[in-house]
């Protein structure tokens, strides 16, 4: 046989083979892919400043040896607890994170309770979080779903965190402690603009069983009656001690205040908040949280706003006590209105005469109730900071030169905590 003969039958037999996988394919060959979906859009990343947090193995204690790391968080809320160390918290993906500095947030530790206790929404300090010094606090985790409402507690400043469960499934309205174990907490239910039902539970082992000592259901005004009543929504709740508290309730009309001498099981109206000039033509007066300035002091404060709502303006005001909410004296605090978006945020007091308010972006101070008030220099820091968060969350002091400033901007998600040491002067970012 020639070759090129060979090579014929070759390249033939190749062909052969060739057409055979080529039809083989064809029948076998599975659909065309589904077209690539677009991608679906996602919720805008939480942002915030950029902290250092110290590993959880350094048990919260700092050194210049201690392992640290940084991350970017969004914070909703704050409260300083001594005039360096302090807590910032919000929910992430329906996980509480929540941290606490002693070192005016140079550092921080996470003391975020398990992430298997979800949050629907952010916890508010003094309705959801309490803590009563660095080592002992209280997170109240709602009812949801078929999920119940549990108390976290913890002895140990967040390193470990102890749950029991709570018999209401109600609002959570108010929480206070007057110590490590003594505690109460308030709830409510068909709640409108001016009333609500409410019970209160008192707890003596720190939180760990809480028993109802008042409940109004079954309230009646014509009757005598030793609970909280219906009329009225609660603003606030404060105990000096075991045996003495108030409640304070938003009404139609002007704030009203109710106390109790055996650690909440009677209530009797305190007395009646006087009718003020300041208040004629407003369409709501608004009832803030009551505050006394230290855990044996006789002297505290409660702000309230006129509220017009064809300006959609406030103007605050304050009552102040000096024996311990036996009567209250009004001051009329010269701020002017307020309009915006931070129209609500009430001035903070130190005590019964220093105070700061921010309106704007300028800080104005106090040093008699709320008589006149001093303008501070601008703070290029705050001044230009509010240009990117213009919304204000939050302003506490904790001493005559240390406060903090939460501001945010709710649209992006993103949030800055600022500190002043010099009384409102400067502000740096945390």
């Amino acid at each position: 046989m020639s070759s090129q003969t060979a090579d014929f039958k070759v390249l033939r037999t190749l062909l052969v083979v060739l057409l055979s996988l080529l039809i083989l394919s064809a029948c076998s060959s599975s659909p065309a892919p589904e077209p690539t979906q677009p991608p679906q859009p996602t919720e805008a990343p939480e942002e915030g400043q950029t902290i250092t947090l110290i590993t959880p193995d350094a048990k919260n204690l700092v050194n210049k040896d201690t392992p640290k790391y940084q991350i970017q968080t969004r914070l909703t809320d704050f409260r300083l607890l001594t005039a360096s160390a302090g807590l910032a918290w919000g929910v992430t993906k329906n996980e509480l994170r929540i941290y606490m500095t002693k070192d005016n947030g140079e550092t921080w530790a996470n003391i975020s309770p398990s992430a298997n206790v979800q949050f629907l929404s952010n916890p508010v300090y003094s309705q959801e979080i309490f803590f009563t010094d660095l080592e002992n606090g209280w997170i109240i985790r709602s009812a949801f779903g078929t999920t119940e409402t549990v108390v976290l507690r913890t002895t140990d400043g967040g390193l470990s965190w102890k749950i029991s469960s709570f018999p209401d499934a109600n609002t959570i309205s108010s929480i206070y402690f007057s110590s490590p174990s003594h505690g109460w907490l308030m709830t409510s239910w068909d709640i409108n603009a001016t009333k609500a039902s409410k019970a209160l539970y008192a707890t003596a082992d720190g939180g760990a069983t809480w028993n109802m000592v008042m409940q109004n259901e079954q309230y009646n005004p014509k009757l005598p009656n030793h609970a909280i009543p219906m009329a009225g929504v609660t603003t606030g709740m404060i105990f000096k001690d075991t045996d003495r508290g108030f409640v304070t309730l938003q009404t139609g009309a002007l704030p009203k205040i109710y106390t109790t001498k055996d650690g909440g099981a009677t209530w009797s109206q305190g007395p009646e908040f006087l009718v003020n000039e300041q208040w004629r033509g407003c369409d709501k007066v608004i009832t803030g949280e009551p505050e006394f300035f230290g855990n044996n002091s006789t002297s505290g404060w409660l702000p309230v706003a006129c509220q017009k709502d064809k300006e959609a303006s406030i103007t605050y005001n304050g009552y102040f006590t000096a024996n311990s909410g036996e009567s209250w004296t009004f001051t009329s605090f010269g701020l002017g209105i307020q309009t915006g978006i931070n129209r609500h945020l009430a001035p903070a007091f130190l005590n019964s005469q220093l105070g700061w308010a921010l309106k704007g972006n300028l800080m104005y101070k106090t040093i008699n109730a709320g008589a006149t008030w001093t303008t501070l220099p601008a703070s290029s820091v705050l001044q230009s900071k509010l240009l990117e968060y213009p919304e204000i969350v939050k302003l506490q002091f904790i001493s005559k030169d240390v406060g903090w400033l939460l501001i945010e901007k709710k649209e992006n998600r993103r949030s800055i905590l600022l500190q002043t040491t010099n009384g409102g002067v400067s502000w740096r970012v945390m």
